[in-house]
């Protein structure tokens, strides 16, 4: 049974180093991908955390706990606007970058299972 295991793990860790432990480090929810992908979908956006929740069709509760973190890791930028707080995906050529090697990789159905493997793998199974 170990070598099963060990064997599913090689596979689904056959991808680019660096996106690896990006999706490691950064993508550990599915509501946080969704994040990722409609942001640099859609870059130029700076929204508050109701309208992101509403277009990445997520609860507003996840989505403000998910961005708070993201913005902790330097994935989204923060600003004040009035009395709200708007997101908007990082600026940072390098971090930007990953995420666009991703959201590529991702047009590919067995990228997007390793993609799942690894998002379920950290707990983010919502």
């Amino acid at each position: 049974m170990e070598s099963r295991n060990s064997l599913m793990s090689d596979i689904m860790e056959d991808m680019d180093p660096g996106v690896l432990s990006f999706i490691r480090k950064h993508v550990r929810s599915f509501p946080r991908w969704d994040l990722l992908k409609f942001l640099y979908h859609n870059q130029g956006t700076q929204d508050t955390v109701d309208n992101l929740a509403r277009y990445v069709g997520r609860q507003i509760e996840r989505v403000e706990t998910e961005v708070t973190l993201m913005a902790k890791e330097g994935l989204l930028c923060r600003d004040e606007q009035g009395s709200d707080s708007v997101y908007a995906l990082t600026q940072d050529a390098e971090t930007l970058a990953l995420i666009g090697q991703l959201v590529s990789a991702a047009q590919d159905r067995t990228f997007r299972m390793k993609l799942v493997y690894h998002i379920l793998r950290a707990g983010g199974n919502e």
